[in-house]
């Protein structure tokens, strides 16, 4: 299962100015274990209370059934979705979001995490342009996935020469 470097997506995107937000996967309920600080802003709560669970507390009492099975349907499959939500900001406005999945897959093909783009909808979003946005989203993500694996790659050679240079100075001996 490969583990994001949290410091290199924080890093890439804490700047963004879209919502994002990444779950585990591999976790019972998919816990929340990054979300940036747009995220925070377009909901109105702390990061503190998204990391380790699911942000489905932000549909509250909200009537979501449809949107929640697509995206369900979307999870089990491993695919890609989008669905609007209607959800609760920390004061108790409601707020209506375009929520845009997208599965980081590891070698197996299993899903290890799930980056989220949020964009709240209102008169000035136009749902064209935050897909758009999200696909940047996702491409960036897998570019630091593909980082990390190559850092993982280039460690092990490391730890591998290292080996074979203390057997070489045992064999000097």
């Amino acid at each position: 299962m490969p583990v994001l470097n949290m410091e290199e997506v924080a890093k890439r995107l804490d700047g963004s100015n879209i919502a994002i937000s990444v779950a585990d996967a591999s976790q019972n309920d998919m816990p929340l274990t990054y979300v940036n600080p747009a995220f925070c802003a377009a909901t109105g709560y702390d990061a503190a209370r998204f990391l380790g669970q699911n942000c489905r507390f932000l549909q509250a009492d909200l009537e979501n059934n449809d949107s929640r099975q697509i995206i369900r349907d979307a999870l089990i499959g491993g695919a890609s979705a989008q669905a609007v939500f209607r959800n609760r900001r920390a004061d108790g406005t409601e707020f209506s979001n375009l929520l845009i999945i997208e599965p980081l897959k590891d070698r197996d093909n299993l899903t290890a995490y799930v980056v989220g783009a949020q964009f709240v909808i209102d008169r000035r979003t136009r749902v064209a342009a935050a897909v758009e946005h999200g696909d940047h989203v996702v491409r960036e993500i897998d570019k630091m996935l593909e980082l990390n694996d190559r850092l993982r790659s280039t460690s092990r050679q490391a730890l591998a020469r290292s080996v074979a240079a203390t057997v070489r100075l045992w064999m000097d001996r």
